[in-house]
């Protein structure tokens, strides 16, 4: 029996709304880390020197790294909270306290690592104004640097605003991209010719990262309600038992941490053949190896019983996804470092992170027209939807793709040498 039309409105509207508190939590998370990831990203690019070609393998490196984090957080964290792990120590009352706790206990072994092993990046990371910083600079007034960390704590409430009425986080990203955009240019104008064709070029890197991640960014929407509907439970043909969820949260971050050292070896190794890809080409390779993975999980369609797909394909298109993101993510950082003004970098590596903001916002609104599914609607009958949905994005992925390197001469020219 069908919904009423009005219903079906309410359904799609509250779907929409889970998809902005997710992503306002995300502006939240990002307001706090807001001076770490930037800055750790610019202080990577400067391990490096100018021209040296082992800078797109170290931020592979780096970016392993930073998938540690989501793998636990994304496993380790949600089988706690669930209960899959540790049910009998921790009392099912506060098993998602302890697992959100778990996070502030990964940031503060973090800080302390890197207080006992600063001392090894000598300048690199240093305030501005430093005598020995690398970028020779006035020293920022303390009531100005005060006032940055004020302003930053008083954004967190309005943050908080748009988590509660999600109609604002529309206003704030039609308000925060051209109003970034607009500084950009005001900064364009005070730099060379040469500089600023630098700039241009990563700013259609910026541009092409929002089409990545907007199709990229499914795993925290629909393909999280497709991984809890319609997935079984085994891999390895039935050798394991695992929450699809969790294989759905941590299966990317695992083969990251498994492949991007060795992407970072095969750039190193191609370089030394004179071999390696520009960056334009990786990227298009990231568009392609993204469109190649949806439409894997378009086949499980084909490998479903009564509307149940297998968690086996469900994990080799992730796998097939994550060879897109290592040849676009990792190389988006090392290039806005290449191609940007040392003295832009930390503007430009905010830009490409705020990008990733917008990734998720299209995301949002791409998941959210894939909860269209009648009400009562049957397990094949949402299969169909959301693999139907999967092959679109595929096909847009791919078409992205070419055309980026389509437009490659264009794009090289505009990067004056940076490979």
């Amino acid at each position: 029996m069908g919904r009423n039309p009005d219903d079906i409105r309410l359904y799609i509207s509250g779907y929409r709304s889970t998809y902005y508190i997710s992503f306002s939590v995300y502006l939240l998370s990002s307001s706090v880390t807001g001076f770490f990831k930037p800055n750790i990203s610019t202080m990577v690019g400067e391990l490096y020197k100018e021209g040296d070609s082992r800078r797109d393998a170290g931020f592979s490196l780096f970016y392993a790294g930073i998938n540690l984090g989501a793998f636990l957080g994304g496993y380790v964290c949600v089988a706690i909270g669930k209960g899959y792990m540790l049910n009998d120590v921790i009392a099912e009352a506060h098993r998602w306290n302890i697992a959100f706790g778990l996070a502030a206990v990964g940031m503060l072994v973090s800080l302390i690592n890197f207080y006992f092993t600063e001392r090894h990046l000598g300048p690199i990371g240093l305030q501005p104004g430093h005598p020995q910083a690398i970028v020779k600079t006035k020293a920022l007034p303390k009531w100005a640097e005060y006032l940055v960390y004020i302003g930053t704590l008083g954004a967190i409430p309005l943050i908080q605003l748009m988590v509660s009425k999600t109609q604002y986080t529309d206003y704030f990203m039609y308000t925060i991209g051209p109003l970034t955009l607009l500084y950009l240019f005001y900064e364009m104008t005070k730099v060379s010719k040469e500089e600023r064709h630098k700039l241009i070029a990563a700013l259609v890197f910026i541009l092409f990262s929002i089409i990545f991640w907007g199709i990229y960014e499914q795993s925290g929407g629909s393909l999280s309600i497709f991984a809890a509907k319609n997935l079984n439970d085994t891999l390895l043909g039935g050798l394991l038992h695992m929450d699809p969820n969790g294989v759905n949260n941590s299966g990317g971050a695992l083969f990251i941490i498994a492949l991007a050292p060795l992407f970072g070896i095969l750039w190193i190794w191609l370089s030394k053949r004179k071999l390696e890809p520009n960056t334009i080409i990786k990227f298009g390779l990231g568009f392609i190896f993204l469109g190649l993975g949806y439409y894997v999980l378009f086949s499980t369609r084909f490998f479903a019983v009564e509307g149940i797909a297998s968690l086996d394909i469900f994990t080799l298109a992730l796998l097939v996804i994550t060879f897109g993101e290592l040849c676009l993510s990792p190389i988006g950082l090392s290039i806005m470092t290449k191609l940007s003004p040392v003295k832009l970098q930390g503007i430009m590596m905010g830009m490409w992170f705020l990008a990733s903001a917008y990734g998720q916002y299209v995301a949002g609104l791409i998941g959210a027209n894939m909860a269209e599914a009648k009400e009562g609607s049957s397990l094949v009958e949402q299969l169909l939807v959301y693999t139907e949905s999967y092959k679109d994005l595929g096909l847009y992925s791919l078409i992205a793709g070419l055309v980026l390197i389509v437009i490659s001469p264009w794009i090289k020219k505009l990067m004056h040498g940076v490979n």
